[in-house]
């Protein structure tokens, strides 16, 4: 047995699409810069089809309350990945594979997306810095 076959994961990325990006300016906002303030949430979904197709999504909400809080703007988006996990997979390696694995996965695209989306919105582009999957699994 060659050890390609030893070190292949269970999990395959298939594709992943934009659900939501909602960017809002504050034209009240008083200040240089703000300190970054952001959630991120995830779903999980597994679909009984023959594909064993998983449909990760996470949710991005950055600057939440812009006005209150005195915020330069805000903005939420939303991806979803699709994700096949292998046949024969037991149910508690799938829900890891797709609570850690398929998040880690998707979450440098939602990264890109804020700091693209903010550069071209013509604000100090924002940088989400790296989470902690696993509390983000244990948090929800």
């Amino acid at each position: 047995m060659n050890q390609s076959s030893n070190i292949i994961s269970k999990l395959r990325f298939i594709n992943y699409v934009v659900n939501k990006v909602e960017f809002y300016m504050n034209p009240e906002f008083e200040g240089d810069c703000a300190t970054l303030d952001f959630k991120v949430d995830k779903e999980i979904a597994f679909l009984e089809d023959a594909e064993n197709t998983t449909l990760v999504t996470l949710k991005a909400d950055i600057f939440p309350n812009a006005s209150k809080q005195n915020y330069p703007f805000s903005m939420k988006l939303e991806i979803t990945g699709f994700f096949e996990i292998e046949n024969g997979t037991s149910d508690y390696e799938a829900r890891i594979l797709a609570e850690k694995n398929a998040i880690s996965i998707l979450f440098p695209y939602l990264r890109a997306m804020v700091t693209t989306y903010s550069c071209n919105a013509n604000v100090e582009p924002i940088i989400i810095p790296p989470i902690n999957i696993h509390k983000l699994v244990e948090n929800n």
